[in-house]
């Protein structure tokens, strides 16, 4: 049976340092890791500020696994994935529309959609990782920023180059780009010229049909492989799912085929489904293959929910300096067409909160997935450090 979560607030952690990054933010803990730990009674004492002291029994690397993998995976195909035609034949600005009358709708029903994780940014599974004395390849350094995009059209990829990269060699940073391999036709030429200027390919799925993670295991497998020949081409070493629908099978499919995935949200509040997300902002082993998390809140999700351009730049600042307190990795994720990022106002937003980064170097450092995905595999992830 599944633990409960109990929702609770560190008001001072004085007695614990090693979890000091965590004053004054707010965790969804497993009621029996409370319990066991001597903390219940004190947590419903203290409603909602807690002083944290030191565990009668700390919490087990199995524990943090099971809160982590809780909501990570989206087991249900959404309505996307079961039309007996591919969504992506339905105009972009007609499922922005739909998108965006269905966020503003519920962003007043946070509770209801983000229940665990919370949203915009929940670090429970790494406030219990820290606990349980678990390993942290992240620590006592500046917190690596990845600056990542989804390419799913051709013109995702020439406002990639005209608007984005410009912004990014700016600040001395290369972005990551995930590329839709098999759904449109490819400017090999543009993806050249990204690639060598130092900036990183990935695979975005096959042709973001959303079927992929729900297809049975044949077709599944071949679809994993028809983005093969793209792959070797670029040196794609990373998969990131489309929609970021992501289940078991797939995530198992692709530890034989890439060094990494990224399609697990933090905190994936309303999109693609409600409560989703790991709850940590940590690179960890996820069915054999290194996944690094979406920590920040994505450019889709924020403008369907009816934010605006200084909400979002606000937000993506406010996100990344409580990942680099608690020692994670902040990795932004924007789309480049137009009605997601590629507009004066979104890429306002984007400058805005990237110049933020590159003026505080004590906090943050630009890195690449490649560089996080090795110095995660060098790690000893999911093991308890020596008390």
């Amino acid at each position: 049976m599944v633990s409960p979560l109990v929702p609770v607030r560190v008001r001072s952690a004085a007695a614990m340092p090693g979890i000091a990054w965590s004053e004054g933010l707010r965790f969804n803990l497993p009621s029996d890791v409370l319990q066991r730990a001597g903390w219940h009674d004190a947590v419903r004492r203290s409603a909602d500020a807690w002083d944290p002291f030191p565990p009668v029994a700390p919490p087990e690397p199995a524990e943090v696994r099971e809160l982590r993998e809780r909501a990570a995976f989206t087991d249900r195909a959404p309505a996307s994935a079961r039309l007996p035609f591919s969504y992506q034949r339905l105009p972009g600005w007609l499922r922005a529309s739909v998108a965006s009358v269905q966020g503003r709708r519920e962003r007043r029903r946070v509770d209801r959609w983000a229940a665990f994780p919370a949203w915009p940014l929940d670090l429970s599974a790494d406030f219990l990782g820290d606990l349980a004395g678990l390993s942290n390849a992240f620590a006592g350094a500046p917190a690596p920023v990845l600056l990542t995009h989804d390419i799913d059209s051709a013109e995702g990829l020439a406002n990639l180059r005209s608007l984005f990269l410009p912004i990014e060699e700016s600040v001395g940073a290369r972005s990551a780009n995930y590329v839709v391999p098999c759904g449109w036709p490819l400017d090999h030429v543009a993806l050249t010229d990204v690639r060598s200027r130092g900036h990183e390919i990935g695979v975005h799925g096959y042709d973001h049909s959303n079927r992929t993670p729900f297809a049975d295991a044949a077709e599944r497998r071949a679809r994993l492989d028809g983005a093969r020949a793209f792959a070797e081409r670029y040196d794609a070493i990373g998969y990131r799912a489309p929609s970021l629908l992501r289940t078991r099978s797939l995530l198992r499919d692709l530890a034989g085929r890439y060094e990494y995935d990224s399609s697990v949200p933090t905190s994936g509040g309303l999109f693609p489904v409600p409560n989703n997300g790991c709850a940590s902002a940590r690179p960890c082993l996820l069915e054999g293959i290194v996944e690094i998390p979406l920590s920040l809140p994505r450019d889709g999700s924020l403008r369907f929910l009816g934010y605006s351009r200084d909400e979002i730049a606000q937000l993506w600042i406010d996100c990344a300096e409580t990942v680099a307190r608690s020692r994670g990795v902040v990795v932004i994720l924007t789309h480049c067409e137009r009605r997601f990022s590629g507009n004066a106002a979104m890429l306002s937003a984007y400058r805005r909160a990237i110049e933020h980064l590159a003026a505080h170097p004590s906090r943050f450092a630009f890195s690449t997935p490649s560089a996080v995905a090795a110095r995660a595999r060098s790690a000893d992830l999911d093991h308890a450090a020596a008390r």
